[in-house]
């Protein structure tokens, strides 16, 4: 009589711990755009990511930390553009054009990420946010404050217009993201980097085409 196989065992697949930190915010963002931040659970997150609810307290402690989590991978990856194009060492106005294109740019790309953070995100996890956006925020400075000791910008405080006009731009952003409407990224890279020319004081305004 011949004998019957035995089934082999499906081999246990072992994820890191950064795989499956990955997994929970793909998850996250999947479960946050279709349920919405403030209805979605630490289960339906676990759920998606297919993994225990137990895990995901390895990882993060509440689903508005894996809200700031997701932000803040969005912020590195424009902190480390900003970095590449700050070591090219371009002419300044060049570089700041470059800079705030990029950044609107890469805004524009991850739109559905700021419709959440900024339309249903909680007062936890917009705190969270904002300590991410600082480290952008410094990073361009300290190139706004060179090129005021160079010359390049010319305003009573670079600094501080430099950070008027990022939270600007910001809130344009959020405004037309939120508004559903198609987003004509040409027409919003001219009318941030007008605003930038005038406020920090281009001393080629003429020749900029502001």
């Amino acid at each position: 009589m011949a004998q019957t196989a035995t089934p082999k065992k499906r081999k246990r697949v072992v994820k890191t711990a950064e795989a499956r930190r990955a997994d929970i915010l793909k998850a996250s963002r999947e479960v946050f755009g279709t349920t919405g931040f403030a209805d979605a659970t630490i289960a339906d997150i676990t759920t998606a990511a297919g993994m225990g609810k137990g895990s995901f307290y390895m990882y993060f402690e509440t689903k508005d930390h894996v809200l700031g989590a997701l932000w803040e991978e969005y912020i590195s990856a424009f902190y480390d553009t900003t970095q590449e194009i700050l070591a090219q060492g371009n002419a300044w106005w060049p570089t700041m054009d470059e800079l705030l294109q990029r950044l609107l740019e890469h805004a524009i790309e991850n739109a559905e990420l700021h419709r959440l953070v900024y339309g249903s995100a909680n007062a936890k996890a917009l705190e969270l946010c904002k300590e991410s956006n600082a480290r952008v925020m410094d990073l361009i400075c300290g190139f706004v404050r060179r090129g005021a000791v160079a010359g390049a910008f010319r305003s009573a405080s670079p600094e501080w217009t430099f950070r008027m006009i990022y939270h600007a731009a910001d809130g344009l952003l959020n405004d037309l993201i939120a508004g559903g409407a198609p987003l004509d990224t040409a027409a919003i890279n001219r009318s941030v980097l007008e605003m930038a020319h005038r406020a920090l004081g281009d001393p080629d305004l003429a020749s900029a085409g502001y």
